[in-house]
C-alpha cells in the first residue's frame, strides 16, 4: 500500500507539473523579462523567507513541545513550494490565474536548489537541539534528484512542447489539469486509507504541534501579502502562492525517504487541512476587504 501510494504521489505530480508548463502561454517567462524585481522578490519570499521564518518563530522554541514526526512535518511542508492546486484556488476566489501560475513555474525551478538547502539547515537545526537526525535517511543530491525527477522536468517538458505546438497544448492542458486535480484527491483518500489507524491519535497527542501548523500557515500567508505590493488582487495571489505548500512534493520524499517515522503522513495530512481552514478564513476576510461600500 505505502509502494502504491508512493507512485500515485509520483504520478500526480508530475501530470500536475506538466499540465502548468503546457498552460502557460505565450511567453513563459514574461516576469522575468517585464517585472524581474517582483518575481524575484516573491520567489524569493516562498521559497526561502517562508521556510526559514517558520523554523525561526515556530518550529525551534516549539521543538521540546511537539512529537518528530509533527515537527518534521511542518518542516517538510515549509520547504516544499508551488502548491498543486493553487490555480484552483487562485481561480475561485477571484485572484489572477496567470499570474499565479507564472509565480509557481518559477517556484517549481528555484525548488531544485532551495528544497535540498532547506533539508540541510532544517537537519541542522533539529541536531542542534538534541534530536538524533541521521535516520531520516535523506541527503541534499537525493532530494535535488527527486525535485528534478518529479517537478522541475516535466514543467520545462511542459513549457517547451507549449512554445512548439501551441494548440495542442491548450487542448491538453485542462484535460490534464482535471486529471491531475483528481489524482490529487486520490492520493489523500490513499494516504487516508494509509494512515487512518494513526490520524485521530496524532491529532489528539500533538494539540500544540496543530497551533503550530496554524500559525505557520497564517504567517505565510502574511509574507506573500506583504511581498506583493499595493494591488489587491496580487496581493491576494501572492498570499495564497506563499501560503499553500506543494503536498505532493511533500508525501513524495515523506514516502521515499520517511518510511522509519511512523505519524510523518498523518501530521502531512493534518497540515493540509489547517492550510485549507486557514485560506478559506483568509479569502473571507479578503472577500469583506474588497467589497465594495455602501
Amino acid at each position: 500500500m505505502r509502494e502504491a501510494a508512493g507512485v500515485l504521489a509520483t504520478t500526480t505530480i508530475v501530470t500536475l507539473m506538466f499540465s502548468l508548463g503546457l498552460g502557460l502561454k505565450p511567453y513563459p517567462f514574461l516576469l522575468l523579462r517585464d517585472r524581474p524585481a517582483f518575481l524575484w522578490r516573491v520567489l524569493l519570499g516562498t521559497c526561502l523567507l517562508v521556510p526559514l521564518a517558520g523554523l525561526v518563530l515556530v518550529l525551534l522554541p516549539l521543538h521540546g513541545l511537539v512529537s518528530r514526526p509533527a515537527w518534521v512535518a511542518m518542516g517538510l511542508m515549509l520547504a516544499c513550494p508551488s502548491a498543486p492546486l493553487i490555480l484552483f484556488r487562485v481561480r475561485s476566489s477571484g485572484g489572477t490565474a496567470e499570474l499565479a501560475a507564472r509565480l509557481q513555474i518559477g517556484a517549481a525551478l528555484l525548488a531544485i536548489v532551495t528544497v535540498p538547502l532547506m533539508e540541510v539547515i532544517f537537519r541542522a537545526a533539529a541536531g542542534l537541539r538534541g534530536w538524533e537526525v541521521a535516520g531520516w535517511g535523506i541527503s541534499p543530491g537525493q532530494v535535488a534528484g527527486q525535485v528534478l525527477k518529479v517537478q522541475v522536468l516535466p514543467v520545462v517538458a511542459g513549457v517547451l512542447l507549449g512554445q512548439w505546438r501551441p494548440g495542442l497544448a491548450s487542448r491538453c492542458s485542462r484535460a490534464l489539469g482535471a486529471l491531475a486535480t483528481v489524482l490529487l484527491i486520490v492520493m489523500l483518500v490513499a494516504l487516508l486509507l494509509l494512515s487512518g489507524r494513526q490520524l485521530l491519535p496524532f491529532l489528539q497527542q500533538n494539540l500544540v504541534g496543530l497551533a503550530g501548523m496554524a500559525v505557520l500557515s497564517v504567517l505565510s500567508l502574511a509574507i506573500g501579502y506583504g511581498l506583493a505590493g499595493s494591488d489587491p488582487l496580487e496581493r491576494r495571489t501572492v498570499a495564497l502562492v506563499t501560503g499553500m505548500r506543494n503536498t505532493g512534493l511533500a508525501v513524495q520524499l515523506a514516502l521515499s525517504y520517511g518510511k522509519g517515522l511512523a505519524g510523518l503522513i498523518p501530521g502531512l495530512l493534518a497540515y493540509v487541512l489547517i492550510t485549507v481552514i486557514v485560506t478559506t478564513l483568509f479569502l473571507r476576510w479578503q472577500q469583506r476587504q474588497l467589497a465594495p461600500s455602501g
